[in-house]
This record gives C-alpha cells, sequence and structure tokens, in this order.
C-alpha cells in the first residue's frame, strides 16, 4: 500500500524530467507536447503562450518529417531553429511526443541536444507504460 502512496503521476515524473533538463543551463523554456500539438507539460516564463508554442513546434516537427519522408533521407533525430535572440530545439519523444527546448543565443548548442536526446528518451519510457 504504501509503495501505491509514493508512486509518482505520469505528469509529475514528467515535470521532473523538464526540470532537469533546465538544469543544463542557458534554456529559456522547455516542454513536452503531443504530436498533435497539445501541451503535455511545460516550464515557460508567463508571457509565453505555450499552448501555442506546442502547437507551432508539433506543426514544424510534421513538416519536417514530411520533408524527409520525401526526400528518403530517414527519420528525423531532432530540429533545431536558431535566430538572433534564441534556438529552438525539437526532439522526437517516440511517436507520441516531442521535446522542446528554447535556448539563450549563446547556450552550448551540443551539450543542450545531448541532454535533450537523452530526455527525450525518458519521456518517451514515461509515456508508452501502462
Amino acid at each position: 500500500m504504501e509503495d501505491a502512496a509514493i508512486r509518482k503521476t505520469k505528469k509529475e515524473r514528467l515535470d521532473e524530467v523538464l526540470k532537469r533538463l533546465m538544469n543544463v543551463g542557458q534554456l529559456k523554456a522547455s516542454a513536452i507536447v503531443s504530436t498533435e500539438g497539445l501541451l503535455i507539460t511545460s516550464r515557460t516564463p508567463p508571457e509565453m503562450n505555450e499552448r501555442i508554442i506546442a502547437a507551432l513546434c508539433s506543426t514544424v516537427m510534421a513538416s519536417a518529417e514530411t520533408a524527409s519522408s520525401q526526400m528518403s533521407i530517414g527519420k528525423v533525430s531532432e530540429i533545431s531553429v536558431r535566430t538572433d535572440e534564441g534556438t529552438i530545439f525539437l526532439s522526437p519523444a517516440g511517436q507520441k511526443a516531442l521535446l522542446v527546448g528554447l535556448a539563450e543565443p549563446e547556450a552550448q548548442a551540443g551539450l543542450i541536444l545531448m541532454e535533450m536526446e537523452s530526455k527525450a528518451s525518458q519521456t518517451q519510457e514515461i509515456l508508452e507504460e501502462d
């Protein structure tokens, strides 16, 4: 009976994944969104509309997957969109979700991408549990 009380919900575990991702530093925001564009959970500043971000990021991923399929170059493993005010990182987290990170302009992309790959794998495991 105690195990059930100690066991965390999927939402709590996904929140922990984002918390650990944000510890990498140089990230302004992070989110886990469904491939349909629905917000699952996020860590974003109040001025960001996390639901719009979720919808837009899933659209970017879907477009990239369509392009890679049409060009016969395999599955998308990551996407980065660099702007003058930061970089958006997208990483698939299984068939149902993707991990989103928004980094500062001077962020260390290699470190962030490495952590995102690990956290995307953890996200996939959590979401695929029964």
